[in-house]
């Protein structure tokens, strides 16, 4: 799956990075970093209300949004394999 983690500027912001980045690295999950200010995502940000930062989205559907624990992380993940597989 290609997911976006949409960043800010926070110190959680870089928390949730290291665990998604993980998350996907042992899932086999494409991960794009992304900031907010990035041109590409503002008008998906502004179109999805999207305010809370970081968040983890598939297309433009959000899945998650603040700081996931490795475990919640990794769950999500398996989910969504076994949903897209079916």
């Amino acid at each position: 799956m290609n997911l976006y983690l949409i960043l800010d500027s926070s110190l959680a912001s870089h928390k949730a990075e290291t665990i998604w980045r993980d998350a996907c690295e042992a899932s086999g999950d494409t991960l794009e970093i992304v900031d907010t200010a990035n041109n590409r995502y503002k008008s998906l940000i502004g179109q999805l209300h999207l305010n809370t930062f970081p968040a983890l989205l598939q297309g433009d559907q959000i899945l998650a949004v603040g700081i996931p624990t490795p475990e919640s992380a990794q769950n999500l993940l398996t989910e969504l394999a076994t949903i897209h597989h079916h």
